[in-house]
């Protein structure tokens, strides 16, 4: 076999066998068109579908000689809410800003294909133990 008859491992077939694109003889055919099914031809026709994809985020994967994975980003705003989360350590104030800043970005990280869950749980975290340090060192203060 040369390069120009190459098929991918398990494909092979002696010249009176299938096609290349047809399922393997030992497997059933669906009974059903809307049976779920790993072949093309019977792929059931759904509205939703688990792996939508954006076409930037096609074009990302698809470019090139081979099948590449797009380089994910953090979001910025996670990013700043555990900055702003562990500078409220020194400064009161900053703390309830990362934790606005935590929840905006899980809300933007829900339908973003970026990363940043972590810096945000951590935003959120950080900024809520903060806030309760500083009503405790309030609370405090005012006791005295």
């Amino acid at each position: 076999m040369d390069d120009q008859e190459w098929r991918a491992p398990g494909r092979e077939h002696a010249a009176g066998g299938p096609p290349a694109g047809a399922p393997p003889q030992g497997r059933p055919t669906p009974a059903r068109p809307d049976d779920a099914s790993p072949w093309p031809g019977n792929a059931p026709s759904r509205s939703s579908d688990a792996f939508v994809t954006s076409e930037r985020h096609r074009e990302r994967v698809l470019q090139g000689a081979g099948y590449t994975t797009p380089a994910y980003r953090n979001e910025p705003v996670a990013v700043a809410a555990v900055a702003l989360g562990a500078l409220g350590i020194l400064v009161p104030g900053l703390c309830l800003v990362a934790v606005a800043l935590g929840h905006l970005a899980l809300h933007r990280l829900r339908t973003s294909y970026d990363g940043g869950r972590g810096l945000a749980v951590a935003g959120l975290v950080l900024g809520y133990a903060m806030t309760a340090v500083w009503l405790g060192v309030l609370l405090l203060v005012l006791a005295l």
